[in-house]
């Protein structure tokens, strides 16, 4: 790879979805503290997540490359993120941006240091390959999961998708390489199969735990971490005494979810932070009075790594997309696994059937759960000698001794990863 005094040049190309994103601005974040030079693509309503890495690293190493967000027929007018439509959308996103091909050529070839190499989300990988080949250099693709997942699509499935899907995974497979946030305890049986069956050769590297960096949008103060913080605080008399609730950006619950999620957490009488969206239906009349003093609900953004790592936090309700995952994992937090779509499914597999770290409270975006069974799960969830727990405490020993091992040599990048 080429490089100069700021060392290789690597474009990063995210696809728009909080859940891609953020775990590509951690990887950014690595490797600009090794040394590369990073250009990340983005448009301009995408442009926020950046403060973070901004903030941190010089602009000489970390810059810019902020595209007009490409008109689609299917897509409504000034959405530029998953997080406003559902998961439907996922092929016209990575349609549209595609459209950003010759905008970049143009970038690249008029660049007095142009990239050595493109990362780009997997989501994206139907027409990134292609731009990486007609500039000259690798595609890397960027799994924002685990092998696990992914093998299972790529062996059980392939054949049976939907052609938008089955291009992008083919753009995947065909890339030069891969890159996933996962490890070797988690994944080296499955990465080993894709090695040997499906990419033919060995250039995938399992690079995570990628530890989060602060992810507060520029646009939020400190508001919500000066009140969920203190109020975490004055719940540490006991440790492992809160439940987590949160379903992340793309899931919205209808209102007969929030009512029996609701109903649950009355019920059960545990103390709880719940994140809700702004979109959702607001909880039921009374209840927020009902729960004063020992549950706190959030609306909207929530420090989501610095609630997870507070001691007095002992379960997290999660919906199962890998960056909850694992960052409940890191906590060392019982995960209770409500999958609701995608990979989620082959997540909840993963960490309960296999790993046994996880329980299984229930599944599917529209299932509504039952209140009372959900209340028994919440408040037994807070036990500190569950089977799960033990083996959820032991996993998170090993994702942390992972990040000290030398996981990025073969690209040429000195590894050793500050804790």
């Amino acid at each position: 790879m080429a490089s100069n005094g700021n060392g290789v040049h690597v474009l990063m190309i995210p696809y728009p979805g909080a859940g891609h994103i953020l775990p590509l601005m951690d990887l950014t974040h690595q490797l600009l503290l090794r040394g590369l030079t990073v250009t990340i693509m983005l448009t301009p309503k995408n442009l926020h997540y950046l403060s973070p890495l901004l903030s941190l690293h010089s602009s000489s190493n970390l810059q810019t490359l902020v595209l007009p967000f490409p008109s689609h027929s299917s897509i409504p007018h000034g959405v530029e993120n998953m997080q406003d439509v559902d998961i439907s959308f996922v092929p016209d996103l990575s349609g549209a941006l595609s459209n950003l091909h010759d905008p970049i050529v143009t970038w690249f070839e008029t660049h007095v240091f142009p990239p050595a190499a493109i990362v780009s989300d997997m989501l994206l990988c139907s027409w990134t390959p292609l731009l990486a080949s007609r500039l000259g250099i690798p595609n890397v693709c960027f799994v924002i999961t685990n092998a696990h997942a992914v093998s299972s699509w790529w062996v059980n499935d392939l054949d049976s998708m939907p052609d938008c899907y089955r291009k992008l995974h083919l753009g995947c497979i065909q890339s030069w390489g891969l890159v996933f946030n996962s490890f070797d305890d988690i994944d080296n049986e499955k990465t080993k199969l894709i090695k040997e069956e499906i990419t033919k050769h060995d250039r995938l590297w399992a690079v995570g735990p990628l530890l989060p960096i602060e992810r507060r949008p520029s646009s939020l103060g400190q508001g919500d971490r000066d009140r969920v913080i203190p109020w975490l605080d004055s719940c540490n008399k006991v440790d492992k005494s809160v439940v987590y609730v949160g379903f992340g950006t793309q899931i919205t619950l209808s209102k007969l979810q929030m009512e029996a999620v609701a109903s649950a957490l009355e019920q059960s009488r545990v103390r709880f932070i719940w994140v809700v969206k702004e979109l959702e239906n607001s909880t039921p009349p009374g209840f927020e009075h009902r729960v004063a003093g020992r549950g706190l609900l959030i609306k909207g953004w929530a420090p989501q790594v610095a609630i997870l790592s507070h001691p007095a936090v002992g379960s997290y309700l999660t919906h199962c997309s890998w960056n909850a995952a694992f960052e409940g994992i890191l906590a060392g937090v019982l995960l209770l696994a409500w999958p609701m779509q995608s990979y989620h499914f082959l997540n909840a597999d993963l960490l309960v059937d296999e790993l046994g770290v996880a329980v299984r409270v229930c599944e599917g975006l529209e299932t509504v759960p039952d209140a009372t069974k959900l209340a028994r799960t919440l408040s037994d969830s807070l036990a500190v000698n569950l089977p799960e727990r033990v083996r959820a405490k032991k996993l998170r020993k090993t994702a942390l001794e992972s990040i000290k091992e030398e996981q990025l040599s073969s690209l040429g990048v000195h590894n050793r990863r500050e804790m």
